[in-house]
């Protein structure tokens, strides 16, 4: 038994899986700024603790002495405010797409229930 799925359903199912993929994209990116801003969290925690001695700064594979703290430790707190608000884009993004695949699932669950 063989059937053949309508143009409409068929366009409904490929945009499905394109806003699963965007999703699991948010959701990985958003990951990744988490993780990033928890490290800046702890060099920020541990620069503030710092009692004395040489602070160093990873650039790339090397790391370099840093003369001004407070300034390391101002630019820290600027990145972590900005990764701040990318997590929010993110999860504003994360939300939307999730409301958009659950009522496309269900659009799609009500246009296959005629098929059978």
């Amino acid at each position: 038994m063989s059937f053949q799925i309508d143009p409409d359903l068929q366009e409904k199912l490929a945009r499905f899986e394109q806003v699963k993929v965007q999703l699991q994209m948010v959701l990985n990116q958003k990951g990744e700024m988490e993780a990033r801003k928890r490290e800046a969290d702890d060099a920020c925690q541990a620069l503030g603790s710092r009692k004395e001695g040489d602070v160093y700064h990873r650039v790339g594979d090397i790391m370099i002495k840093v003369e001004d703290v407070d300034s390391l430790l101002k630019d820290l707190k600027d990145d972590l405010e900005t990764l701040q608000v990318r997590i929010g884009s993110m999860e504003n993004q994360e939300r939307s797409l999730k409301t958009m695949y659950e009522k496309m699932g269900k659009e799609i669950n009500e246009a296959l229930k005629g098929y059978q």
